[in-house]
């Protein structure tokens, strides 16, 4: 159930002026379940939506239906580079998938069609999704046809109808993996990670290519890092080395390149990729892509680009701080905020606590996220995080957990004073799990578990 990556010619990719140059926009797809036993009419799809968008639709209805389509109109929004598309149809069967009763049982589908501008792309994302997840209000869910993300309701009241909800860039792509018989295998075979999604926001897709499977969950957090990076700024040329993080460099190569030097047969070699076509329709592992390199080449005879190990290691060893895109920060920042009375009153509750695993968890435990100012570089705070000492005059004092990149005044344990206004993020880690924001409701039950009542 995903809508076909765009065709692409390698040698007219390869032979453009700019490298990262698309053939053809690459549009977003939506599939949105239906619940009722009738089928949508397209008066009541569109009178929903006027409602939600607080205005009459502009579009029009096309003269003729493809087969298989019940009705179809455009809407034009704000924010959009062209109207969108909207039909409906009968449900594909989802037997076997690992989905909920209530979505299998949905007859019918709404499908929304859009491309998403090139500048601020998960702006108008996070509209089309909250205008669709708004307007019809009883879908259990929706399905990104583009990525394969379904998004269940609890999902679409929360990250895009509750009043804290953000754009946030992080829906907008996908990361998979060829080479692995889990996102958990270990060893040091090599594998493949890929992003599916940034082609519709006008980027390549982003690759790691002969990652031993050992390295996998660091390469998934470096890929999510970079993906943001570059659709919040412009793209890099291919072979330039850039930061992802205080000290830490990595450059992006064309996939051709690092694919002339692989075995026949490995996750992302040449007729690996060619092979990776489906139903007629050209591969979407021979479009344009970037694969993320360790800055040089490496060899003393041929050059061969390899896997970003620095960057790798550093992330695993806990010694990474990665930037944050601007989207992130704040998305990540409204959360914590509005939940902070909840972080504080944990703290204090295990003030009272005496017992050996309530103490620890009261002086090891309680952690939060921060950017650190006056660093060296104006154009990228560092977000640190520290172990929270103690609440003094209505600020926060923590430790650093690590010594700061930015700042060479501050070494792991050095004492920071916080205005809580500028916490972006915060943790809890107890044996009954770690809680976050995102879990607030849980946190104060497992603190009152922990001291015994």
């Amino acid at each position: 159930m995903s809508d076909p990556a765009p065709e692409s010619d390698p040698e007219a990719s390869a032979s453009s002026k700019d490298p990262w140059e698309l053939p053809e926009p690459s549009p977003s797809g939506w599939v949105i379940f239906w619940p009722h036993t009738e089928a949508p009419t397209r008066d009541e799809i569109g009178t929903a939506f006027a409602a939600w968008l607080g205005h009459e639709l502009e579009g029009e209805s096309p003269e003729e239906n493809e087969d298989g389509t019940l009705w179809a109109f455009t809407f034009s929004m704000d924010g959009l580079p062209v109207p969108a598309l909207v039909w409906a149809e009968e449900a594909q069967s989802l037997e076997g998938e690992d989905v909920e009763d209530s979505v299998k049982r949905c007859k019918w589908v709404v499908r929304m069609q859009a491309l998403l501008p090139s500048e601020e792309p998960h702006e108008a994302y996070f509209r089309l999704v909250a205008l669709m997840a708004g307007a019809i209000g009883d879908s259990p869910g929706i399905l990104d046809a583009v990525t394969g993300h379904f998004l269940p309701r609890n999902v679409l009241e929360s990250g895009f109808l509750a009043p804290e909800a953000l754009p946030h860039e992080r829906w907008l792509w996908r990361v998979s993996g060829a080479g692995l018989a889990s996102p958990t295998e270990g060893g040091e075979h090599p594998t493949m990670l890929f992003t599916t999604g940034l082609w519709r926001c006008g980027r390549p897709e982003l690759e790691l290519l002969e990652l031993p499977a050992s390295h996998v969950r660091a390469g998934l957090i470096l890929l999510d890092a970079v993906a943001g990076l570059l659709l919040e700024g412009d793209m890099p040329d291919a072979g330039e080395v850039f930061e992802v993080g205080p000290g830490l460099s990595i450059t992006l190569q064309l996939w051709r390149e690092v694919a002339a030097t692989m075995e026949a047969g490995m996750p992302g070699s040449t007729d690996f990729r060619a092979a990776a076509g489906h139903a007629g329709e050209a591969s979407p592992l021979l479009g344009v892509r970037a694969v993320l390199c360790h800055p040089e080449a490496v060899g003393a005879f041929r050059k061969v680009w390899t896997w970003p190990r620095d960057a790798v290691a550093a992330i695993e060893g806990g010694q990474a701080a990665l930037y944050a895109t601007e989207h992130a920060t704040k998305a990540s920042m409204l959360r914590a905020q509005r939940r902070w009375e909840t972080f504080a009153t944990a703290f204090a509750s295990l003030k009272k606590a005496e017992g050996e695993a309530a103490v620890h968890v009261r002086e090891n435990g309680f952690t939060v996220q921060a950017p650190l100012e006056n660093g060296k570089d104006p154009d990228r705070v560092e977000q640190a995080w520290l172990c929270v000492k103690r609440f003094e005059a209505g600020k926060v004092v923590g430790a650093l957990l690590e010594k700061s990149r930015s700042r060479d005044d501050l070494d792991a344990g050095s004492e920071v004073t916080l205005d809580p206004k500028t916490i972006t993020d915060w943790r809890v880690e107890m044996e009954d799990g770690d809680f976050g924001p995102e879990k607030w409701q849980e946190l104060l039950p497992a603190v009152d578990r922990l001291r015994g009542l």
